[in-house]
């Protein structure tokens, strides 16, 4: 469902002669995922990230952004400038607590994020960190984040 979600994201650009950034190529992903376990000691991402970067490296649209591949691991510039994965958790770290997350994206009013503790993906209220939902699986996750930005 998300991917329909993009379709409409990238026809809505369209109108506006604004494309979409291209999907994140094989060489790309093979060192974000070296740099996962170098950071993680294991690759702890979910492999539907891994297909929403193979879709489009990064995506923001009306307030929400989902984070793509930092700079330093892609072979080209992106088309458009998007906050970056390992960029964006820096930042946010200090909004742990004591529990660990691991940052996929972000919205006016809500964090989407892995809660590494509970294994659950989750929403969480932008600033207070407030537990907001909980989803089954990173694509309802992103299905959820994405049907927001569309209203």
């Amino acid at each position: 469902m998300w991917k329909e979600q993009i379709d409409k994201i990238s026809k809505i650009r369209d109108k506006r002669n604004r494309t979409l950034n291209l999907p994140a190529n094989g060489n790309e992903l093979s060192g974000f995922r070296k740099s996962i376990v170098e950071k993680f000691g294991e690759d702890v991402l979910p492999q539907q990230y891994y297909k929403f970067l193979q879709t489009v490296n990064g995506i923001e649209f009306n307030g929400l952004k989902i984070y793509g591949i930092d700079q330093f691991l892609l072979d080209s510039i992106p088309i458009n400038q998007v906050d970056s994965f390992f960029d964006a958790n820096e930042t946010w770290e200090s909004i742990n607590g004591e529990d660990e997350l691991i940052f996929f994206g972000d919205s006016d009013i809500a964090w989407y994020c892995y809660n590494v503790s509970s294994k659950s993906f989750v929403e969480l209220d932008k600033p207070s960190g407030e537990h907001m939902e909980t989803f089954c699986d990173f694509d309802t996750m992103l299905e959820s984040a994405f049907s927001a930005a569309l209203i």
